[in-house]
């Protein structure tokens, strides 16, 4: 049987993205090739939000065809005005049977679907989107007129979990061309997840922490909409031998450092941590903590969980769902976003409720294991295969 010629057009290197590009290259009934519209995240570029220059220590691009277009080394940073006028040409050159589109917010993207319509390849789009973080007022409206007809062109749509099917299904898709695409990430956190108990005591023991310490991790930019601050208040209201482990960086550091230290809390501020250093402190952590609002998916929640972890999570995360990768009462505690209280009583349950926390901590590792890639491969290449439809 001929193999189905799959292209991918992405804006840059996804992390998140990299190991399901290799499943789907090793798959005999494929041939896959990646187009990139810039290099983001392979060369090293300022971050605004975290304050720092950021290229992911991992391998970005091996173990499958790609390239990227010739306008992408001047596309520093990703939004609506990435035009590689190109796209079209590298299409052409690969005959494409199918093409995932990872969203329409470029013009890059929008001069893909095009081509796909005039030549006849099937589009299969892919987004993080979910129902709560659609825009507000008058852009509400015009998106909820405009979209479904936009939408509608698209044979087949790649989900990520309930919330962002939710919000698809509003916008008028149809859930018949939905399919569940389980997201796959770096082949380190399985590692991590198989050694845990290891790399639990080693970093423990170098970021000085006891064995016994009570350990909520967040990563997170520290800007205002993730809501680090609440989880330092939180933190503050435990019991002793809490210990609060921050990955990340961003305008608000000196701010919730100061914070932390007026409160008392037990804090290890790490700064920018990259993805080859971030199992081993899911392994170190007991419990995975997001406060943050406006949270269009939160790939992080699938990293904790992946090791291993309880979640506690603001109600504006679209990772959560009852067939999500955090499921309410299942493996995750959910709070009102800003309700810091409401916070600190799901860390404080966990906390003394040890029985609760490795029930929890086993959900996260059953419930993960659909996103280990061969689920992830079956939805695309489902997906791939449909007719379209109007």
């Amino acid at each position: 049987m001929k193999a189905l010629r799959l292209a991918v057009v992405v804006t840059h290197p996804i992390q998140y993205y990299a190991p399901l590009w290799r499943a789907l290259a090793r798959e005999p009934s494929l041939e896959l090739h990646v187009i990139f519209a810039s290099r983001i995240g392979v060369d090293k570029l300022l971050d605004p939000l975290m304050k720092t220059e950021v290229a992911w220590a991992t391998d970005l691009t091996g173990g499958y065809s790609h390239e990227f277009l010739p306008e992408a080394e001047g596309i520093k940073q990703t939004g609506f005005h990435v035009d590689n006028k190109s796209v079209g040409a590298a299409l052409k050159r690969f005959q494409p049977d199918a093409v995932i589109l990872h969203g329409y917010g470029s013009k890059t993207l929008l001069r893909a679907f095009v081509w796909c319509k005039l030549h006849g390849a099937r589009t299969l789009l892919t987004a993080d989107s979910s129902t709560h973080g659609a825009p507000p007022g008058w852009r509400r409206r015009v998106k909820s007129l405009v979209a479904p007809l936009f939408l509608r062109r698209y044979d087949s749509a790649l989900t990520m979990g309930d919330r962002g099917e939710a919000h698809w299904a509003a916008l008028g898709y149809p859930r018949a061309r939905m399919f569940r695409m389980p997201v796959m990430i770096d082949e380190a956190f399985w590692a991590a997840r198989a050694a845990r108990e290891r790399l639990r005591a080693e970093r423990r023991a170098a970021l000085g922490m006891a064995p016994d310490a009570f350990v909520t991790l967040a990563v997170s930019k520290l800007s205002p909409g993730k809501r680090v601050g609440d989880l330092v208040a939180a933190v503050a209201g435990l019991a002793p031998g809490a210990v609060l482990m921050v990955a990340g960086d961003g305008a608000l550091r000196g701010e919730v450092e100061a914070l932390a230290a007026a409160r008392g809390v037990d804090a290890r501020f790490l700064g920018f941590v990259n993805i080859d250093a971030l199992p081993a402190l899911y392994a170190a952590a007991d419990v995975f903590a997001h406060a943050g609002e406006k949270e269009q998916y939160g790939m992080v929640v699938l990293e904790a969980a992946v090791v291993g972890l309880p979640l506690v999570l603001s109600d504006e995360t679209g990772a959560i769902g009852p067939t999500s990768i955090a499921r309410p009462q299942e493996n995750a505690l959910v709070f009102p976003c800003g309700d810091v209280a409401a916070l600190a009583q799901a860390l404080l349950r966990l906390q003394e409720d040890r029985a609760l926390r490795a029930r929890m901590a086993a959900a996260s590792l059953a419930i993960s294991q659909d996103h280990a890639g061969p689920k992830s491969v079956a939805a695309v290449l489902a997906a791939a295969n449909i007719g379209g439809g109007g």
